[in-house]
């Protein structure tokens, strides 16, 4: 009970501290992305930025998602962060949602001291889970109360980064969120044992490593998310709706894959939610049909994107206690993940005008605060 008040308290000073900093919003934050991007990510980007130790607001994580080819979805996702009263503390977490409609979740806290990383390259520890890479295979290990992971991706598209990958914030741009799309799609391969159960993990997958030092939800309404791994053509869109202190705009960027090579990269495209529902357990409205408007590397692609399979609604803060979570939701902000499997239908153009119909399941994730 003490160390929930503790937290409280802390979470309490960090908010407190939003409010006379909102004053110094820019409404139109620096887009540092330029136009190309680049597939050349140094090793010290992919690696643990551990100069932020001092820094309240920074968090990092390398996020993985799994779409195994028996129709099984993985996601997982190891971070570091500085929010509440500990320093670098460690996270572990993974939802598996097996072929037969049933989920597994893994959630598990560390301290700094349980935490170890290569300096100039990706290689983190946290308690008996690890990231790493080596050459164009990205790796995840976890050994957590029963979920026991061995996963790796190995990338059919380069890794790629918009400029330097940054959003700067504030009128002296003294925080930022960073980014980089280490693997845009690639296969995946592996095993998972939860629940006296082993999964086979072969199938198609993404990765992405991203730093901040401004809390998401000071600058972060929403974030839609779709990802699209085919045989020919792959596709990821992310769409960023800014806080009011923020100007209320959104900030795009997505890639379009082709055999095996990125055809263009783009923040102009058209991702919007064009129907709705109310989600039965979360009570959010959540968007369940998406329209595709598409222009790069000379291919135009039109089409939807429809719900075909809800997988979950996570609530962030569940496996935080009531108090703790309750005092966070009313003076902060309150976290949820919504995610489907999401039927395709496009229709892809080339500057000749030759056209073909791709169609198949991708995965959509909608992110509120």
């Amino acid at each position: 009970m003490l160390r929930d008040a503790k937290t409280i308290v802390g979470w309490l000073l960090v908010t407190g501290l939003l409010l006379p900093r909102a004053a110094w919003a820019d409404p139109d934050p620096y887009f540092a992305f330029e136009k190309g991007g680049s597939s050349l990510l140094t090793p010290r980007a992919q690696a643990w930025h551990r100069e932020f130790e001092d820094n309240g607001d920074y968090g990092e994580s390398w996020f993985f998602v799994t779409q195994t080819s028996n129709g099984g979805v993985l996601y997982s996702i190891l971070s570091i962060t500085n929010l509440g009263l500990g320093t670098f503390d460690g996270i572990v977490r993974a939802q598996f949602y097996s072929p037969d409609g049933k989920s597994y979740r893994l959630h598990q806290e560390y301290s700094r001291d349980d935490i170890k990383a290569a300096r100039n390259k990706m290689d983190v520890r946290v308690g008996r889970s690890r990231v790493w890479r080596s050459g164009k295979t990205y790796h995840m290990t976890a050994n957590e109360s029963g979920f026991e992971l061995n996963r790796s991706v190995e990338n059919t598209l380069p890794a790629v980064q918009f400029g330097n990958g940054e959003i700067l914030f504030y009128e002296d741009r003294s925080a930022q969120f960073a980014m980089a799309i280490d693997t845009p799609a690639g296969k995946t391969s592996g095993r998972l044992k939860v629940g006296g159960r082993t999964f086979d993990l072969a199938g198609y997958g993404y990765h992405d490593h991203g730093w901040s030092t401004i809390k998401l939800p000071t600058f972060l309404g929403r974030w839609y998310n779709l990802r699209v791994y085919g045989s020919k053509y792959s596709i990821v869109l992310h769409k960023l709706y800014m806080t009011e202190d923020f100007g209320k705009g959104h900030v795009k960027y997505g890639l379009v894959g082709v055999d095996g090579s990125i055809a263009g990269l783009t923040r102009r495209f058209t991702y919007r939610p064009v129907r709705w529902r109310k989600e039965k357990e979360s009570g959010e409205k959540i968007p369940t049909r998406f329209e595709v408007r598409i222009r790069t590397g000379g291919k135009t692609i039109t089409g939807f994107v429809t719900e075909a399979r809800f997988l979950d609604s996570l609530d962030l803060l569940s496996e935080v206690s009531w108090p703790v979570r309750m005092a966070i939701k009313a003076f902060y902000a309150s976290p949820y993940l919504i995610r489907y499997l999401g039927a395709y239908e496009l229709d892809v153009t080339d500057r000749d005008g030759n056209s073909e119909h791709i169609s198949g399941i991708g995965v959509v994730e909608t992110n509120g605060y």
